[in-house]
């Protein structure tokens, strides 16, 4: 329940910055780096758990297992579980949907970058999750969408097995 609360934040981040087509320079990064502690800060008076536990997601989402994300710098373990499996999820949703700067990838591509990155970008444990989930994906996907409004890796082929 707390996990579609993660980009909470954003609501607070000028259209311009987050709609942008191509990519974003520094002044544009640095805005849009705003939006954890947003989320953290609108999230975190609540007395719901579940609010709670958006409120931490919303913070360190943008954590990478290798120190390299934000807003911080935490590695592996450090960043709260919660949060580690929203990062491959939020990765994998923004990969195979379109957005207004980039076109869907498909879900082979994705799964292939989220392997690659399995370690270095994200905790091992839940990408591997991920990959066991795939056929389960594959028929979410097929079950909520259409051909007009499907994500793009939602067309894909096998699933990718490591």
């Amino acid at each position: 329940m707390a996990a579609p609360l993660h980009d909470m934040g954003k609501i607070a981040i000028p259209d311009a910055v987050l709609l942008k087509q191509g990519k974003l320079n520094d002044e544009e990064l640095a805005i849009m780096r705003r939006h954890p502690r947003i989320g953290h800060e609108l999230l975190s008076g609540s007395q719901n758990r579940f609010i709670q536990v958006g409120a931490l997601i919303a913070l360190r989402h943008p954590e990478r297992y290798d120190g390299s994300g934000y807003p911080d710098g935490l590695v592996g373990e450090a960043i709260p579980l919660a949060a580690r499996i929203v990062a491959v999820a939020d990765v994998f949703d923004a990969r195979i949907s379109p957005r207004p700067y980039k076109e869907a990838w498909t879900m082979e591509a994705t799964l292939a970058y989220l392997y690659a990155q399995r370690g270095r970008l994200f905790a091992p444990r839940c990408v591997d999750a991920l990959m066991r989930g795939h056929s389960q994906l594959m028929d979410i996907c097929a079950q909520h969408s259409t051909a007009s409004t499907r994500p793009g890796g939602c067309h894909a082929g096998p699933a990718l097995v490591r």
